[in-house]
């Protein structure tokens, strides 16, 4: 696999969204590549060769059979060390607001800075809030009207599978 193929199943594993939601067939925002690029940067920035060390973490887990559950909880073990497990929370974080975040250094706050308004209106928050945001929505006039779908129509997880990655 590429990294941007581990990269997108590492993201399914800790967002607990599928992989067709993180990376459509028909994908014309292309969301996973602008992510990839920006996540590795930024990481590798701070700590070089991070990115690919928790890229191989995670396929050498995944090669082993682990479980998603096993994986996820390997990854984000204290025993990776705190650059490891805030790459990884960052990841989240990138995926559910489309945003990056800057902790400080006391860890008393939590800044961000967006990384685009395609990245804003694309975030998995909406989904999981089964919401848009303001100005942005793909669905038809009058769908308030209606009750709102199951989650598992927005996560891409069968209805058994909700919560089974985290």
């Amino acid at each position: 696999m590429s990294n941007l193929d581990n990269f997108v199943a590492l993201s399914a594993l800790l967002t607990g969204f599928n992989e067709d939601i993180i990376a459509p067939t028909l994908d014309v925002d292309d969301m996973k590549s602008v992510y990839f690029s920006l996540w590795q940067a930024k990481i590798d920035a701070q700590h070089p060769q991070l990115s690919e060390t928790i890229l191989s973490a995670f396929a050498q887990l995944k090669s082993q059979g682990k479980s998603a559950s096993q994986i996820g909880m390997s990854l984000l073990d204290d025993s990776r060390g705190e650059p490891f497990i805030f790459a990884c929370r960052a990841l989240i974080y990138l995926w559910y607001m489309g945003a990056w975040p800057t902790v400080a250094a006391d860890n008393s706050s939590t800044s961000f800075t967006i990384v685009s308004g395609k990245a804003y209106s694309k975030a998995l928050v909406w989904q999981v809030m089964q919401a848009h945001p303001m100005g942005d929505s793909d669905l038809h006039y009058g769908y308030w009207a209606e009750a709102p779908a199951a989650l598992c129509n927005y996560t891409g997880n069968s209805k058994d599978d909700e919560g089974a990655q985290s």
